[in-house]
């Protein structure tokens, strides 16, 4: 149930969806109406119990969302990686922990596109249109540093083409309900050190050992987990991309919006609705407060502050794309998940005692907006990368290079 027509979301809405036909819009109607229902329906138990929406991901997958990337030619919807960050975002309003799982999956769609090779990559589009096949991304580990450097995760070859997979990865989101995984690893072929580079991994495989879902502060039901690699055996065709380019392929990644951005806007807007509805009395068990001058006000300050999320979001994806500057995407998600968390902390006080309730869905999103703020890269290491692109030399008059 929404409270307003979220018109805040228009300038955003159209980013998304520019250049796409009139059935790009059907289907977003249908979006959301699945996720008025089912997924809102189901968010607060998966909250609660930890355990992966898998009723709301089939029916995402029944919808075609897990395709929307996808070209047509492999039974995908075609509508590119914008729309992919609206699917996210209008998911997110309902359950977040279902969206982050869309949003890492979008990644390896992505990826598989770009990088994929034969014959794996038409087999994982087909199931990704399908909504048979869901993808997971796994480079975290416990002593790495932001710029993934000394990993422990090994992939060597052996006898020729035959690879071998060792090591563990840590925060995977998604993990518990992937079928395949990308996995980063450090790579030595034929005796000769390659660098980082991804390899495409079945999760089905006996050696390939998925630890139990983390017990999170937010995004309980995102299926994040730890994945053990205990000598799994490949060969040079399920490399992701070429030999040493795992830091290439992150780095697209930030090309785009498909970052845990959308999460902390979702969530924010779904806060914003629940408050509304809390402080007009519309939800069981509430009173109306509107009455009080300090809950207009609250009210009146948090919409703008949506709205100004919301419009930060559209120039950030209609900025996007292929060759964009890296920094974009990454300006986006430190201004969306720090503005989440500031928005869900004052709606809170705003609707009063029952706010802090977990029968309320406003402590949830408080947490999963806190959630997005730590996910990788976290805003303390997104700050710093924006301050070295700021102060690069290139980037500063030339002036101001000197302040002694």
């Amino acid at each position: 149930m929404k409270f307003s027509p979220q018109t805040y979301r228009n300038e955003f809405v159209a980013a998304c969806l520019s250049g796409l036909p009139e059935s790009a819009q059907d289907w977003f109607r249908r979006l959301d109406d699945l996720a008025d229902g089912l997924i809102a329906a189901g968010a607060a138990d998966a909250d609660t119990t930890g355990e992966p929406p898998l009723r709301s991901l089939e029916a995402l997958g029944d919808l075609g969302a897990l395709g929307v990337q996808v070209p047509e030619e492999y039974g995908g919807l075609g509508f590119g990686d914008a729309a992919a960050c609206l699917v996210v975002e209008r998911v997110a309003q309902s359950c977040a922990s279902t969206a982050a799982v869309l949003m890492f999956h979008y990644q390896v769609v992505r990826r598989t596109l770009t990088f994929g090779a034969a014959p794996w990559r038409d087999d994982d589009l087909r199931g990704f249109a399908t909504g048979s096949l869901i993808g997971a991304s796994a480079w975290t580990e416990k002593a790495t540093t932001k710029n993934k450097e000394n990993l422990q995760t090994r992939l060597s070859s052996h006898d020729g083409d035959r690879l071998v997979l060792e090591g563990e990865k840590t925060f995977c989101t998604g993990l518990s309900t992937a079928g395949v995984v990308h996995v980063l690893a450090d790579t030595r072929l034929d005796g000769e050190p390659q660098g980082p580079t991804f390899v495409r991994v079945d999760t089905k495989d006996p050696r390939v050992r998925i630890s139990a879902p983390y017990p999170l502060l937010g995004l309980r039901a995102s299926g994040t987990a730890s994945v053990e690699f205990d000598g799994v055996e490949l060969t040079r065709a399920d490399l992701v991309g070429e030999p040493g380019s795992g830091r290439q392929l992150m780095g697209r990644n930030h090309e785009v919006c498909l970052n845990p951005g959308l999460l902390a806007l979702g969530a924010a807007a779904g806060a914003f609705e629940d408050a509304c509805l809390m402080a007009t009395g519309r939800l069981p068990e509430t009173q109306p407060r509107t009455g009080a001058e300090h809950v207009r006000a609250a009210l009146a300050d948090t919409l703008v502050r949506v709205e100004t999320s919301y419009a930060y979001a559209a120039l950030a994806v209609a900025g996007s794309g292929p060759g964009a500057s890296p920094v974009t995407s990454s300006k986006f998600k430190l201004q969306s998940s720090a503005a989440a968390e500031e928005i869900t902390a004052a709606l809170l006080h705003t609707v009063g005692s029952r706010g802090f309730l977990a029968s309320f869905p406003l402590e949830r999103r408080l947490r999963d907006a806190r959630a997005t703020a730590l996910m990788g890269p976290s805003n303390e290491l997104i700050r710093d990368r924006i301050t070295d692109h700021l102060l690069t030399t290139d980037a500063l008059p030339e002036a101001e290079h000197d302040q002694r």
